[in-house]
């Protein structure tokens, strides 16, 4: 108000003491002052609507307006304007119950000067902006405190509840009825020492602490509560309460837990599909090795035969009196005996295995197989290369039986590159109505011992003789379904299997 006119509204219905009045405030300054004058209280009414002063200069004792009349009236007209009561020895009493009512000051006709009026005004309206700003901040924080969803609370040295915000209305019921109760008693027995420790420290040490407890309520229920306190200081720096800020946080718990057993779920259902997966190759390999032995059987089961008949005719029709040969012939008969009953062992085994012939997808075979050494494959330092075609035409087939082909090709040549190399496959469709599937390995560099003499050779020729021997037992089951197989070394470096489907 320092750089402009203090716009005053008289209301005086003595014109002289007006005149006085005006010529004081000139007196001090006529340049910070404007005075508007009315007579009476409907004079004021009309001057208020034409112009809205900055402060209101009142007498009790109107012609149209007596007493607190006068002051309430104009309360309710202007709400909120700074009014200084002027008033004479006889209504002392009146002008003070208008301070009590809120008027910002009263002034006694007669007992003032220009200075002390100047310095009522200012006060009036500074008195005024304070309280309007005090206002609008209380209002402020009423709001945000309505409707903020967090629990905040006040609580003396003793405990006892000072503030709680409506926010409790939902866990503790009416906040103004907690005022005064002791903070710990809805405090879950299990957690009220604790909390009451940390109270304390935070008290003694002036640094507030955050933790969670309980609310036990009185309907049995418990809520989960996070807290935030803060201490509040005397001007001496003496901390002399605690602002609780809390929020609760039970629905979160609650989807904890619930996140908790789902992954729980989740592992164990994980944990059943690896089994599962484990017990299914596990199949896979058994079925593998009932194929191959139903191979093996039959590979060796005619020449037994003639070992068998060759060595009873020997010794019933070939006679010797070298005792040495005779317990050879016997101990030989004897052991094919036994090979004998190995090999019906594996034929009765074999037998048990039902074989479903019907139209299958090479490719798809070919992954699956590829799944089922994917331990082996991780094993190796093997490179894996896959060209499976989609869409082949489907190729008739026992799926399991020709599975357990691929299988053995694939470990064949895993267990052929034991310090590294390249694993390819590829499925397609060749014109007219075949279907191929290809499985290729190079070796690494160091999969020979060539620092010997004739080593590399000898590798070479070992593999050929335990991977020939597997090819002709495979050769026959493929042969169930009119497929063939050929087996090559490309360049000396490895193996290629070419496997023919008709479509």
């Amino acid at each position: 108000m320092t750089d402009q006119r203090i716009r005053i509204q008289l209301v005086e219905d003595e014109v002289e003491f007006a005149e006085l009045l005006r010529e004081i405030l000139v007196h001090v300054s006529a340049a910070q002052f404007e005075v508007a004058h009315a007579r009476q209280f409907s004079e004021l009414v009309a001057q208020l609507r034409a112009r809205e002063p900055d402060v209101i200069l009142l007498d009790l004792s109107l012609p149209d307006r007596q007493g607190l009349e006068a002051y309430h009236d104009l309360q309710r007209l202007a709400p909120g304007m700074p009014i200084v009561i002027m008033t004479g020895l006889d209504d002392e009493r009146l002008a003070v119950e208008a301070v009590r009512a809120g008027a910002q000051d009263y002034l006694v006709k007669g007992q003032f000067d220009g200075r002390l009026l100047s310095r009522v005004i200012r006060y009036a309206l500074e008195r005024k902006q304070a309280e309007e700003a005090l206002r609008e901040r209380e209002e402020f924080f009423r709001l945000i405190l309505e409707n903020v969803t967090d629990l905040i609370a006040v609580i003396d040295e003793h405990g006892k509840r000072a503030y709680n915000s409506p926010s409790y209305r939902n866990i503790l019921g009416d906040p103004e009825r907690l005022r005064g109760t002791n903070s710990f008693e809805e405090i879950h027995p299990e957690d009220r020492e604790r909390v009451k420790a940390i109270f304390r420290e935070s008290l003694a040490t002036g640094v507030g602490r955050r933790t969670e407890y309980r609310f036990l309520l009185p309907d049995g229920t418990i809520r989960h509560v996070e807290s935030q306190g803060s201490v509040i200081r005397e001007p001496g720096g003496q901390p002399a309460r605690l602002v609780v800020v809390s929020r609760d946080i039970t629905e979160r718990k609650e989807a904890v837990e619930v996140l908790r057993s789902a992954l729980a779920d989740v592992k164990k259902s994980h944990d059943d599909l690896k089994a599962a997966q484990l017990q299914s190759v596990q199949a896979e390999r058994l079925e593998a090795v009932s194929t191959f032995a139903a191979g093996v059987a039959h590979e060796v089961k005619n020449p037994l035969q003639t070992l068998i008949l060759s060595i009873d005719y020997l010794s019933n029709h070939v006679v010797t009196e070298d005792k040495t040969a005779a317990g050879l012939l016997t101990e030989m008969g004897r052991a094919v005996q036994r090979v004998d009953g190995v090999i019906r062992g594996l034929v009765e085994f074999s037998g048990h295995v039902k074989r479903e012939v019907k139209p299958e997808d090479l490719s798809a075979l070919m992954e699956q197989s590829l799944q089922a050494v994917a331990f082996e494959l991780g094993a190796r330092p093997v490179r894996l290369v896959t060209e499976l075609a989609t869409g082949l035409p489907p190729i008739k087939v026992d799926a399991k039986a020709l599975r357990h082909v691929l299988i053995s090709l694939l470990m064949n040549c895993l267990r052929a590159m034991p310090d590294g190399g390249t694993l390819a496959t590829r499925t397609f469709a060749q014109v007219p109505g075949a279907v191929i599937a290809e499985i290729e390995n190079a070796f690494g560099p160091a999969t020979t011992n060539s620092a010997v003499p004739g080593a590399e050779g000898a590798d070479k020729a070992a593999r050929a003789k335990e991977i020939g021997l597997g090819v002709s037992v495979l050769r026959k089951i493929l042969g169930r379904f009119g497929a063939t197989i050929d087996w090559t070394k490309p360049g000396e470096t490895g193996n290629k299997y070419t496997l023919v489907f008709r479509s």
